[in-house]
């Protein structure tokens, strides 16, 4: 194995880190306070191209391998939470699902708007009583002459009350357990599609998130995903995607508070020096760097094999799992060298440590994790 750059990804990644700093950074505040989708970032993103990262050329995408694609992801999860949490909804929970399972006129329709920033998607798994269990969900489509009829409701989905399309995930044969789960496209103006306010969340907060109603939503038939039946496993592949992505927000987030940190400690005098020359710092600063270099290995291993079509469940799991809980760990530390300021709003670090402990929640829980990883480990052993 050898995970040295080549040059084009060292190339990509200086101009990517570059363009993070100077234009997605400087509007993380703002984006974090103002509670709205980041709007202008997203057009920004369209237009260098990122949304199209490992999207077919043919609509306007960018075809690049999962460790570049993991590059980009983890700079701009260090610029912005919010921004990556929202482009990631669109053009990864949703955008995956219709590239791999839609018709080609659907693809068409779609790709290349969203892929230039025009179009925004979510995807609709979680349900307000089931979040892990996915085959409790409650959500019904039930089949007719012209399409299908929705009915049901979807909680916690980002971009929920600004997306143009969703990918909904519902039952069709409410007895066949995850073989009965189908997924569907919807788009905003259908009839019967109903979008809750945004909900008041802890942290990364300029990601929109709402609960989803449909209520007799009556859609064509060719907004059914690949075949009926093969919902969850669509869901499992999306996820695939996802995961080593909230690998990269951690690991972005990580980073992020390790610079402010060193930043502020240099900066920061007690006892007439820097708070830098003090040992104490030094093991924090160590923890740290310790944890972000572990986590961002253990995700560009996860996408250098994903990249082979080598790379087991367990691995994406790790991933996941490591780098969103060290993500926790770093920013807590990140605070506490921070002292009294690392509590106010105004140092980046308070942002930072809200932002990091939906990791170990959103797109499968650490617990969900740690039991794909025992059924994995504990299946090599019969």
């Amino acid at each position: 194995m050898n995970f040295t750059l080549n040059d084009e990804q060292k190339a990509f990644a200086e101009t990517f880190a570059r363009f993070v700093d100077e234009t997605i950074v400087p509007r993380g505040e703002r984006v974090d306070r103002g509670k709205v989708f980041p709007t202008d970032n997203y057009k920004d993103l369209g237009g260098i191209g990122y949304l199209g990262l490992g999207m077919p050329a043919e609509y306007g995408g960018t075809p690049v391998d999962p460790v570049t694609h993991y590059i980009a992801q983890e700079e701009l999860a260090r610029g912005c939470a919010s921004t990556f949490l929202s482009a990631g909804a669109s053009c990864g929970l949703f955008g995956v699902p219709v590239k791999l399972f839609a018709t080609d006129e659907m693809k068409s329709e779609i790709l290349p708007g969203l892929i230039r920033g025009d179009l925004v998607g979510a995807w609709a798994l979680t349900e307000p009583h089931c979040g892990s269990d996915a085959a409790a969900m409650k959500t019904r489509a039930r089949k007719t002459d012209k399409g299908w009829v929705l009915n049901g409701s979807k909680m916690f989905i980002t971009n929920g009350n600004c997306a143009d399309w969703v990918v909904v995930a519902a039952k069709t044969d409410p007895d066949a357990g995850y073989g009965g789960v189908s997924s569907f496209l919807v788009h905003k103006d259908t009839p019967g599609f109903v979008v809750g306010t945004s909900l008041e969340k802890m942290g990364c907060r300029g990601s929109p998130t709402s609960a989803l109603f449909f209520e007799d939503c009556e859609i064509p038939a060719e907004w059914m995903l690949g075949q009926e039946g093969t919902g969850f496993i669509q869901a499992m592949k999306t996820l695939e995607f996802g995961r080593v992505g909230m690998a990269a927000f951690g690991v972005g987030i990580a980073a992020a508070a390790l610079e402010e940190s060193l930043k502020y400690a240099k900066e920061r005098s007690a006892f007439g020096k820097p708070i830098i020359k003090f040992q104490p710092i030094h093991f924090k600063i160590a923890d740290m760097r310790t944890l972000v270099d572990g986590a961002r290995l253990l995700a560009m291993r996860a996408s250098w094999l994903h990249g082979r079509g080598e790379c087991p469940q367990a691995l994406f799991s790790a991933a996941k799992l490591f780098a969103t809980e060290a993500a926790v760990t770093v920013t807590d530390k990140a605070v506490q060298i921070h002292g009294g300021y690392g509590y106010m709003a105004e140092y980046r670090v308070e942002r930072l440590y809200r932002d990091a402990r939906l990791g170990p929640i959103g797109e499968g829980s650490s617990e969900i994790q740690r039991r794909l990883i025992a059924q994995e480990t504990l299946g090599m052993f019969g």
